[in-house]
């Protein structure tokens, strides 16, 4: 475990349930995982305390924009709201926050330019309607501290949306005072990716795993943009009950200079599934631990690397129709 002091940032595998207010609700959950020894990427988080240090040059032109006919008015807010992003977005981190940056960058990277992912880590799914639906964001194959500074403050830029800016107005709760952390992770170059439910998300029955998988990096999956292929394996002996393989024809892939691009699948492979019989046997295993490991079932993000499994994310299953 690696440890040095600053301000700002935190390092992931020291974050606990106990930080959720300073890292979020997703970087926790990833730091109690890797101190439990799950394969989890190490990294850094930029604390819900860098964001007031971020925004703190732009906090009482925000505040003054934001006046109660402004608020009131569905045109006036929207326009006010994409002022301020775009405030946010163009503005630099300070000297200090930097500088933070700059160190934990170094300490986790093998060099100053590899590849990372900068996403949002929100404190709790309950302040939702505060933080505005739609806040979550990931920015993929981010090279050297200039582009984690701009996906940064695009996550913060993120709370500023009408609905959520009328709420926090309506609850009285100071606009600039709602915060999320930004969690930044080495990129993992995916052979294949996907998410695993331990508990059907549409019944919620729980003896059966249900697993989704592409080839290359997940992102596309996330984002409905391909289709996935689906496997059904049984909680208790691990026997695959079911599986429907895709035609997959592009897969999103990290670049030899960091960032992610496009790359076409060879023909043998369009319709070859995304994972081995004993690679879903293997997810499904290390979903059941996971379950065990926080006691509920668990919507978990993963990806495959040269036969390597790594944990992204984990968090508890919404069920949507049970």
């Amino acid at each position: 475990m690696l440890h040095f002091t600053m301000s700002f940032i935190l390092v992931l595998d020291s974050a606990s349930p106990q930080d959720i207010h300073l890292v979020g609700a997703k970087a926790a959950a990833l730091g109690e995982l890797k101190r439990a020894g799950f394969n989890v990427p190490n990294g850094f988080v930029l604390s819900t305390a860098a964001y007031p240090e971020f925004i703190a040059p732009l906090r009482a032109r925000i505040l003054a924009r934001l006046t109660d006919d402004v608020i009131m008015d569905p045109a006036e807010i929207e326009s006010a709201a994409e002022e301020i992003r775009a405030w946010l977005e163009a503005q630099p981190f300070s000297q200090t926050l930097r500088g933070e940056l700059e160190h934990a960058l170094a300490t986790f990277s093998e060099h100053e330019r590899a590849s990372v992912i900068a996403r949002t880590s929100t404190a709790s799914d309950d302040l939702a309607t505060a933080f505005g639906s739609g806040v979550a964001r990931a920015y993929l194959g981010l090279v050297g501290a200039d582009e984690i500074e701009r996906a940064a403050a695009k996550c913060w830029a993120a709370l500023w949306n009408s609905r959520a800016m009328y709420y926090r107005h309506r609850k009285k709760i100071v606009q600039t005072d709602v915060a999320l952390a930004v969690l930044v992770q080495p990129m993992i170059h995916a052979d294949s990716a996907g998410v695993m439910f331990t508990q059907n998300p549409m019944t919620g029955a729980r003896d059966e795993i249900q697993i989704q998988s592409i080839w290359g990096l997940g992102a596309p999956l996330t984002n409905a943009r391909i289709r996935a292929d689906q496997f059904a394996v049984a909680k208790a002996n691990g026997e695959i009950r079911e599986r429907t393989v895709e035609e997959q024809y592009v897969k999103l892939v990290v670049g030899a200079d960091g960032h992610t691009e496009e790359q076409g699948i060879t023909n043998e492979f369009v319709t070859t599934a995304s994972l081995t019989d004993t690679q879903i046997q293997e997810l499904a295993a290390l979903g059941k631990r996971i379950e065990e490991f926080f006691g509920a079932p668990q919507d978990i993000e993963w990806a495959i690397a040269h036969g390597e499994i790594f944990v992204l994310q984990a968090r508890p299953v919404g069920i949507r129709n049970s």
